[in-house]
């Protein structure tokens, strides 16, 4: 009886063995191994058995694993082809937006004192979105629309938060005002971009600025009376082909034409600028030249002739926390020389001279101070035209995102000036009276000095 229940015991433990060894896939090689040290242990199994089985149990594991290896190695390879495509492909839905409240001077041609919330006290309110793929390592394709937009009125198109009417009352303005353009980027042969969009002066007029080109009390509204700012072709064009090169050893060229056209004529609007940056440590400088047909409000871009040549040239150092710039800029008409300055809108196409400097200096890594000084001596027959504007504020930045600031501004002007003016770039204020293009008399250009204070704030995402 007991020897009956001894082979029974041996049976089972053999019938376990063969069971164990031939799914040797669904036990680690360690539990068959223990198994089958029990069976040789019983002399169920000789040594030379074990050895065998063993092995065989050992080559079966080695197999799972791989094949295992294989799977994991396929998977992965799956998820970094999706996510490697989706790096390729980005997209991007940015923009910025200040407004406030201000308080000036003689901020209407009837020099009306005027306060109430304002629209982009700092930067151009914008909104705009980006979708870029990724050719290869060193090849980059993009295309770019971007608007300006109003938040006293949700108006949005070209000059929409200056005069708070969209698309400045003309149904046919741009939608897309800043920017519609194509970019090829690469990193060996440097950027094209063909479409609307920003060229030169409008970067260094933004760089080499202290108070960074800021529509209250800033390069904006100095560039636009003497000529070297405005939407028509300045600093930003239609149909522009623009090239920026890589740096070579701090330099990089940048140069384009926009090309004009006309019906019956497509030389007519066609303009071009070229010149570049150059970086070297904290030193920083940039230098354009431009050859401009400026058009009418009326009739964008239509003078067979240049009609605003510019020169502008301009410097910044930082030692420490400190900042400083100085810029130099000749607006010259070469296609009159009787040209003038308006006594209603600030349209540039004179002959000018501009001379400006600035400093920022950080208090503390969120808080900051700004200054700048400017002045246009005006080289037309008239000779009254000049004008000078300091400008200073700070500017409390706690998160990346935010700017908090508070500005003032004051222009001063000469007896029988007639030229219009204004420390708010392109502005309307706010009373209850409508400004576009067509109503100038309505907006904040005019003949006289002017003083505010401007307090805001500029969010951007």
């Amino acid at each position: 009886m007991k020897k009956a229940i001894k082979l029974k015991k041996s049976a089972a433990l053999i019938l376990g063995a063969c069971i164990a060894l031939s799914t040797a896939n669904a036990y680690a090689s360690e539990d068959v191994k223990v198994l089958l040290e029990i069976l040789l242990e019983k002399g169920v199994i000789t040594q030379e058995e074990f050895d065998k089985k063993l092995k065989k149990a050992a080559e079966a594991q080695e197999i799972k694993e791989f094949n295992q290896a294989q799977d994991i190695r396929k998977a992965s390879q799956a998820i970094e082809q999706r996510a490697e495509k989706e790096r390729k492909i980005k997209t991007e839905f940015y923009g910025q937006a200040s407004l406030g409240f201000y308080q000036a001077s003689n901020m209407t041609s009837a020099n009306k004192d005027v306060s109430g919330m304002s629209d982009q006290p700092k930067a151009n309110n914008r909104i705009g979105f980006k979708a870029s793929h990724e050719l290869d390592g060193d090849n980059t394709a993009m295309v770019t629309l971007e608007s300006n937009f109003s938040t006293r009125t949700g108006a949005i198109g070209r000059d929409s938060a200056g005069y708070g009417n969209a698309n400045m009352g003309n149904p046919g303005a741009s939608l897309f005002d800043r920017e519609a353009n194509v970019r090829w980027i690469s990193k060996e042969y440097g950027t094209f971009i063909l479409g609307r969009g920003p060229n030169l002066q409008n970067d260094l007029s933004g760089a080499f600025d202290a108070r960074q080109n800021w529509n209250f009390g800033g390069l904006k509204p100095i560039g636009r009376y003497a000529g070297f700012h405005s939407a028509s072709g300045i600093n930003r064009a239609d149909k522009l082909f623009r090239y920026i090169s890589p740096k070579w050893n701090g330099i990089n060229i940048d140069t384009g034409v926009s090309f004009g056209g006309v019906a019956g004529n497509d030389d007519k609007g066609t303009n071009y600028y070229f010149g570049g940056r150059y970086k070297n440590g904290n030193f920083e400088l940039g230098y354009n030249h431009a050859e401009v047909r400026l058009g009418s409000a009326s009739t964008p871009t239509i003078e067979q002739t240049v009609n605003n040549r510019v020169d502008f040239l301009a410097a910044k150092y930082t030692v420490d926390n400190l900042t400083v710039n100085v810029g130099y800029v000749m607006t010259r008409n070469p296609k009159s020389n009787t040209a003038t300055f308006s006594p209603s809108v600030t349209g540039g196409k004179v002959n000018a001279n501009t001379w400006f400097t600035g400093a920022v200096y950080k208090l503390t890594p969120t808080l900051s101070w700004n200054m700048g000084y400017y002045s246009v001596i005006d080289l037309t027959p008239q000779k009254n035209n000049d004008v000078q504007m300091f400008a200073t504020g700070l500017t409390y930045s706690p998160y990346k995102e935010w700017d908090f600031f508070i500005d003032y501004a004051k222009s001063r002007r000469e007896t029988g000036a007639l030229g219009a003016f204004t420390i708010y770039d392109k502005w309307a204020p706010d009373t209850g009276l409508a400004c576009s293009s067509t109503t100038a008399a309505n907006c904040s250009e005019n003949t006289k000095g002017q003083a505010g204070v401007s307090i805001g704030a500029q969010y951007k995402f």
